[in-house]
Order: C-alpha cells, then structure tokens, then sequence
C-alpha cells in the first residue's frame, strides 16, 4: 500500500462533515467514482445525491473515488491498482461493483484511466468473473451510452431515485443463484426497467458507415425505457458531504426541481426532462432544516430557479431564518421585486443571465424567446439592486448563424455596458460585465440532434471577430472556452460504439487528442460536422425517453425557419409525446 496516496484521503476525510462511515460486515460493497478530481466531484450535487442515496439502503456500503492529483500520478504509475477509496482507502477490486457518475463527456478519458490504474481490463469483454462489475449513470450517459460501451458492463439509464431500490432487489435475488456474470447482466436488463447492458446489442452499420441497426439479444428489450424519478416521494437532493476543498466551500446546495418548460432547442435538459417537475415547499423548508446548522449559505440548483411556482415564498421564509441565497442562474424575463429582495438581502455581487445569442432572429432560432428590452431592462435592475457583477452565457457556432449576429452580440453588450454604466453612476462604482463564450455542441433528443458542429476554424474564427469587437469596451471581460475541447465533446456526444476506439487509445497508448485523432481509421468530421439524414438512425436511440421524433424534426425545421414555438405545457399540450 502507498502511505503517500492513502495519506490524501485522510486529509480530505479529517476536512468533512458529513461523511458516511459503514460497517462491510454482509453488505455489497459499491465504489462510487467521478472522473474529475476531487473539488470537481465534491461540488456536484449529483454525485452528492447518489452517495447519500446508496448509503440509504442498508444491505450496501458505498465508498467514494475520484481522478488522482496531477501530483500523485507518478505515485499510481509506480503502484498499479491501488486508486483507493476515500472511506477505508481500500483498492477498486475489493468492491463488488464500480460505479462511474457522469455529467460531462469529456470526462470519459478520465474514466477509462481510472479503470486502468484500478489494475482493470479496459474492455468489459476482457473482465473475469472474479473482478467487480463496472456501471455508470448520469446525464451524460443518459444522452448518449455509445461511446463507452465496449468498456461499461451496465448503464443506468434515468434518475437515481427511480432505479436504485428495484435494481438492489433484483441484485439480492441474483446473489443467491449459481450465475455467470453475462448471465446476471442478462436478468437485470430483463427485469429491471432503464437497465441497458450494451453487450446484449449488436450494432449494425450501412455502407455509408452510418448506423443501420441496434440489434438486441437474448431476450434484451429493444430499447431501453429512461426512467424518472416521482418528486413528490423522492428525497430533495441536496449537499451531504462538506469540505473546504471545493467551488462551494461553504455553500449547501438544493435542488428546486428538475427539467424546464421553456424548450430552448439547444437544451437536453428541457427535453428529456419533460415535463418539468418541482420540489414542493413543504420539502424544500425540511431539506432546510437539514442543512442551515451546517451553513446560511444556501444555492438554490434547477434548470430554471425562477420558473418553480413556490420560488418567492421558499426565498422569503429561507431569508427570514437567516440564510443567504444565492441562484445557478435566472432568467432575464423572470426577475420579479421579489427574486431581487433575495438578491439584495442577501448581499449578491454578481448574477449570471443567459442571453445565449445576440440577434433576437437567433433567439427565436434557439427558441429562447428573450427580447433585447428585456436583458436590457434586466441588467438595469439588477444594478439598481445592488449587483454590480454580472455574468452573460453566449454561444457562438449556432445554427444559421451569420456575421450578424454577431455583429449584434457586440452591440447587446456594450448596450448593455451603457444601461451598467448609466445606473451605477449614483453608487460611486463601476458594474463590471463578464461574457462567458462557448461553442455550440448539438445534444441528442434535441431539435438540433441532426445539426453538425460548426467547426475548429470557423470557432476561432469567430472568437477573433468578438475579442476585437470588444478588445476597447473597458469594463467588459471576455472568456471563451478551448474550441478544440468543444470539438471532442460533440465527438463523445454525438459518437457511436466506433468512437470508443479514440478513447482506449489515448490510453493505452498514452497519445494525446490530436495524436489520437490522426491516427485511427475513422475521420471524426463522420460523426462531429455531418448534418444528419432525417431517417438517420443515432445510436443513442437505444434508450427512450419518450419524445417523439417527428416532433423533434419538426422543431429543427421550425428552427431553420427563425420560428419560436410556445413552452411546454403538460395541462394542455400533447404534441412531443412525453404526457401520451
């Protein structure tokens, strides 16, 4: 055992509150991993909420693992197998299960190295029934298993609370049967709905090399059902486990509810996460309960805080007890005299809003349904109270997007700058504006699922254009991400089973993206800037999640035509098929 690497984990552990210690005596002993480093996975209420969810059963132990520190590789080198849990620092094969939460795509690097420095087999097929079964869940997966299904033996497919109570009972059964491993996958995708073991599925392609065919066999359903979670019996998620080492130090997180309504096209989680659910306020205040001993700081986490129908008296009740609140973002449209008491009682410096494109013609493209009045009447409100930081969320590489839009993103932000400027005049201080700029990645289940991913060049392209459209405006920040970190992720979002071979090459050959990228025998552009066919078969469409397809093609089309369409409305509306 390296005392180096199991002395980290003391030190995190000596730093929690919250941990959850559990005897291994008789119980199924999971590891549950993320693939980034620690104060990245701590900071995910995500994988929080899992956690505190296995821990809940009482037949399991679960322990967690993450990436090592850049400075603890050579360590791992030295000493394979011995990526060790937080809990008891105990190595990955001595669990009965490992399990993978995934949020972002351009982690799964980082997921195949663990398994290698596990002292695993990358591949599934290459795993003996004597080493623990490899599963993953999370949003990520949920959009798009593909990529890693030479190397995952089990998907969860949907919402924690949804499948983990039947998934644990089928298991027990299983235990008290004399089966092969392949067999125990076998009933468990049979049996448990939203379990999708990928070596029951034969993938079939066409001459083009475009998917023809997901075969399923042994009796596997053709597809799998994603499951979702009833909010009104699930626990809230919330922040369980507190330590120092994170983005959120002292900050508990609380999720207000799940999905959006508001059916940006760009979006997945206002499409497979329709209809939008909500926390009740009842819930909400308990979850409260729970954590303001630990903290008075407190985020309120959803796709879209401001749409949940009880926002204004949880915030109010919240503040009255003392908590400070703070938002993941709000919406321009949304920032009523109420949320902006919040924001000031609570002493907020910055708030993020999310324009997303510049021109209103792209909005409507997007679906985002903003008008220039409103961000604009937005910013001037929010410095009236008092927040003099704010943080705008862009895209660029946006379908039919031209030089004009552009051209407006320029213009929306330094009017904006004017309306900061005008209104902080009085306060003896400058309001500072930071544009967050990504590149457009088309997700599965959403209208632009067929869109291809604009490209390296026309990014940087584009990129040079903004800095120097905005290089002289003082007091405006502009932070664009990595284009080629946004090509590699519509290559893991939009991937099939084929695209797992760029990743067990990065790592078994220790090659980099670019190295990776020119030497296989598929051309990424395949599967990053092609516009898909409309009978084009994808193949995350394994898994279903209740969205009709043509209602999706006909929200691309309405798109491509500068066309808004109205909110999801389960009350009335029937047309994306979720509510059938």
């Amino acid at each position: 055992m390296n005392w180096k690497l199991k002395h980290r984990q003391q030190l995190w552990l000596a730093a929690e509150r919250g941990t959850i210690r559990k005897d291994w005596g008789g119980k199924i002993r999971v590891a549950l991993g993320f693939p980034n480093r620690y104060a990245v996975g701590m900071s995910n209420l995500g994988f929080q909420s899992v956690y505190q969810a296995l821990n809940r059963l009482e037949t399991l132990v679960c322990e967690r693992f993450f990436y090592p520190e850049p400075e603890d590789f050579p360590e791992h080198r030295r000493a394979p197998g011995n990526l060790l849990s937080v809990e008891s620092q105990r190595p990955l094969r001595d669990f009965d299960l490992i399990a993978f939460s995934l949020a972002f795509e351009n982690d799964y690097p980082n997921l195949l190295e663990m398994l290698a420095l596990a002292g695993l087999p990358l591949r599934s097929a290459r795993r003996s029934e004597a080493l623990p079964l490899v599963v993953a869940g999370g949003i990520a997966v949920c959009l798009n298993p593909e990529p890693l299904a030479l190397f995952v033996d089990l998907f969860f497919a949907g919402e924690a609370e949804s499948l983990l109570a039947s998934f644990w009972e089928r298991w027990l059964e299983l235990q008290s049967h004399d089966l092969s491993r392949q067999d125990r996958l076998l009933a468990l995708a049979r049996d448990v709905p939203g379990i999708y073991v990928p070596s029951l599925y034969q993938d079939r392609y066409q001459e083009d090399g475009t998917l023809l065919a997901m075969e399923p066999n042994f009796g596997a359903p053709p597809r799998v059902m994603v499951q979702r979670a009833d909010l009104s019996s699930a626990p809230v998620c919330q922040t369980s486990v507190f330590t120092p080492h994170t983005e959120f130090s002292n900050v508990a997180l609380l999720e207000l509810g799940r999905g959006c309504g508001r059916g940006c096209r760009f979006c997945a989680a206002g499409f497979v996460c329709r209809p939008p659910r909500y926390q009740s306020a009842d819930k909400l205040r308990q979850a409260a309960d729970e954590l303001l001993p630990a903290t008075d700081r407190l985020g309120l986490v959803s796709a879209a805080v401001s749409d949940h129908p009880e926002v204004i008296p949880v915030c109010q009740e919240l503040l009255a007890r003392g908590a400070a609140l703070s938002f993941s973002s709000l919406r321009a449209d949304t920032l009523t005299p109420e949320l902006l008491a919040s924001l000031t009682r609570s002493r907020h410096q910055a708030v993020a809003i999310a324009p997303d494109a510049g021109s209103e013609r792209l909005r409507r493209v997007i679906n985002k349904g903003l008008s220039t009045e409103q961000i604009l009447n937005a910013a001037e409100i929010l410095v009236e109270a008092g927040v003099m930081q704010l943080k705008l969320y862009f895209m660029i590489g946006l379908p039919t997007e031209t030089l004009d839009d552009l051209q407006a993103l320029a213009d929306l932000t330094k009017k904006i700058k004017h309306h900061v400027l005008h209104k902080s005049r009085g306060r003896k201080k400058m309001g500072t504006i930071t544009l967050s700029i990504n590149a457009f990645v088309p997700k599965p289940f959403t209208p632009f699922q067929w869109a291809p991913f604009a490209g390296i060049k026309t990014i940087k392209e584009r990129t040079r254009w903004i800095r120097q459209a905005l290089q002289k405006v003082p007091n405006v920040r502009v932070h664009f991400d990595l284009p080629k970190w946004a090509f590699i992720e519509a290559l893991l979002t939009k991937g099939d089973r084929r695209v797992g071979q760029f990743l067990e090459r990065l790592v078994t050959e220790g090659a980099s993206w670019p190295q990776v990228l020119k030497n296989v025998p598929f051309n990424p552009d395949f599967w990053v800037m092609r516009e898909r066919g409309r009978d084009e078969v994808f193949p995350w469409e394994i898994l279903d999640h209740g969205i009709d397809r043509s209602f999706l093609w006909d929200e691309y089309q309405r798109a491509l035509k500068g066309l808004a369409s109205p909110p999801c409305q389960p009350e009335l509306c029937r047309r994306c098929g979720v509510c059938r």
